[in-house]
């Protein structure tokens, strides 16, 4: 598979900052005449309801979410995410959001491979491997609240040892968001529809620069094509085939907005046969042509 541009940290804190105040009370300060990015940010979003656009990150973001209901787009799934929940999206996963409620607040932890370096490197594959949101309640909320504002205390005073303070406290997230996701596992039991469904996602993630008809899947999964067809319609609701199109979308979506490929270098990574097919798929469900999109996001 070809390997995606992925955002830097210095090129997000360029697309965020209208969601970001000036001197805030909790975590950095990213409009400081001086101020640099390294490997660790520890950020507050008091954004209003609004969407974003497709993206994906060569870093790692701890969202708590404090107030405020949204949907966020990760990959093949959708996630609700409600108030007091607590989710890591892992570097290369696509991801969007759309705010369900007016009023939002978060704390947001990013730092990339190299403020770890190998020393969380099992825990960091686990949660890899189930990028799900997780819901606490009372007193459990409350310590993962307090150990955001202990991780800005420490940032923002810069005693002896403030870094490895910050990695154990951020560790301590990590931790406590795996065990949640060990509970929520152990009590979700799938029947075989469900389990063929995730199993056809999670495919899709891995081929769908290459395959793009049902036929290869269920090969795959060694069950017909019909079969796969019924099952995924049994369980979403929806078209197997519209699950493989909108991943393919939400490809092209970020590359149109966040690179300089042009169409046919895009037509190509994707293995579409020229331009002009990509040109009429991306249009058949945008209803406009890729040019026309990537020039609205430069021109809003």
């Amino acid at each position: 598979m070809n390997q995606f541009p992925l955002l830097s940290m210095e090129q997000t804190i360029d697309m965020i900052k209208q969601l970001h105040d000036r001197n805030p009370a909790f975590g950095m300060d990213i409009y400081e005449e001086n101020f640099q990015v390294k490997d660790f940010l520890i950020l507050e979003n008091n954004g209003e309801g609004r969407a974003s656009s497709y993206t994906r990150c060569e870093y790692y973001i701890l969202i708590l979410s404090l107030k405020g209901k949204s949907i966020r787009h990760i990959n093949q799934h959708d996630y609700m995410i409600e108030s007091q929940s607590l989710q890591l999206l892992t570097p290369g996963v696509i991801h969007s959001f759309d705010d369900v409620s007016e009023e939002q607040n978060s704390y947001l932890i990013i730092f990339n491979k190299k403020f770890f370096d190998t020393e969380l490197k099992n825990l960091l594959e686990f949660h890899s491997l189930d990028l799900s949101p997780a819901n606490f309640q009372g007193s459990e909320f409350e310590k993962i609240k307090n150990i955001y504002e202990q991780i800005d205390f420490e940032y923002k005073y810069k005693q002896e040892d403030y870094k490895q303070m910050t990695k154990s406290l951020v560790t301590q997230l990590l931790l406590i968001l795996k065990r949640k996701k060990l509970f929520y596992s152990k009590n979700r039991v799938q029947n075989r529809a469900e389990q063929i469904f995730s199993q056809y996602l999670n495919l899709i993630e891995k081929h769908y620069q290459s395959k793009k008809v049902i036929q290869e899947y269920a090969d795959i999964l060694e069950v017909t094509a019909k079969h796969l067809s019924e099952t995924v319609k049994e369980v979403s609701g929806k078209s197997a085939l519209i699950y493989i199109h909108t991943r393919i979308l939400k490809e092209i979506k970020y590359l149109l907005v966040y690179t300089n490929l042009n169409i046919q270098q895009i037509a190509t990574m994707l293995s579409f046969k020229n331009s002009s097919e990509f040109s009429r798929f991306f249009k058949r469900y945008e209803g406009i042509s890729p040019s026309k999109y990537r020039l609205s996001f430069k021109n809003p």
